[in-house]
């Protein structure tokens, strides 16, 4: 068997393609919701953003349906669109691996970013300052922000990678739609973050850099989680059983 023969199946598509199965077979027929994030997560033996993404997967070729409140019910017992290509890198994986790059790219290039380079990453972070203000969903400035800083490494290697990072992310089906439903919500590149990270180039602070870039990009995983809203829906469907069973044995006594 040759190298380029060998598939490699990421966790949240064992997952999706799982639940696929279980929705095919009838064990979860059309209108019936899924198992709560909780129990999914320990029955599959994965982690809950695992299970996010494999829902998005589901989402994403209609056979499931996220209803605010409720939970995710099923709406389609089959489906042709979730194809092993458009399963590819999801979200969660996607925030880790730039998490992990972007903070040593950031640490590196604080020790060699030129004055020019500073001037045009302070232009670049205006022009992301106006695009918030002007409600522009694009996120071009922001890609920009963050290439510009690898582009500071004098690392030709370290800014394809994290190119490459951005292009997933702009072309993943589950990314898109992951970042869609944040932009619905209101949420904007957080401004003051980029803010500290520039500050930390321009004082030269590798260490800050690396912890600037690394706290804003662990607070992009924590806004893919609060958009996938799962487990909010968890904890609401919780406490209002807890009210019925409180209000139960009010009625008894």
């Amino acid at each position: 068997m040759t190298k380029s023969s060998v598939k490699i199946q990421r966790l949240y598509q064992q997952v999706a393609h799982e639940l696929m199965s279980l929705i095919a077979s009838g064990q979860y027929g059309v209108g019936d919701r899924l198992p709560s994030e909780r129990e999914l997560a320990a029955n599959f033996q994965v982690s809950r953003p695992t299970i996010r993404e494999a829902v998005i997967a589901l989402e994403l070729a209609g056979m499931v349906e996220v209803r605010n409140g409720s939970g995710v019910y099923v709406i389609e017992k089959t489906s042709d669109a979730l194809e092993p290509a458009e399963m590819d890198i999801g979200p969660f994986e996607l925030a880790e691996a730039r998490r992990l790059f972007e903070g040593e790219s950031a640490a590196l290039a604080a020790g060699l970013i030129t004055p020019a380079e500073l001037e045009r990453l302070e232009a670049t972070l205006q022009e992301m300052v106006e695009e918030n203000e002007q409600n522009i969903l694009g996120e071009q400035a922001d890609r920009s922000f963050h290439v510009q800083i690898a582009q500071a490494t004098q690392n030709s290697a370290i800014v394809m990678a994290i190119e490459n990072l951005w292009d997933v992310r702009n072309h993943s089906p589950l990314c898109v739609r992951l970042f869609e439903k944040i932009r619905a919500q209101g949420v904007k590149p957080r401004i003051d973050e980029h803010i500290v990270i520039f500050e930390a180039l321009r004082r030269q602070d590798p260490k800050a850099a690396r912890a600037a870039m690394r706290d804003h990009l662990g607070r992009v995983i924590d806004g893919l989680l609060e958009a996938t809203e799962i487990e909010a829906m968890e904890k609401t469907r919780t406490e209002i059983q807890r009210q019925r069973e409180r209000l139960a044995k009010t009625e008894l006594t």
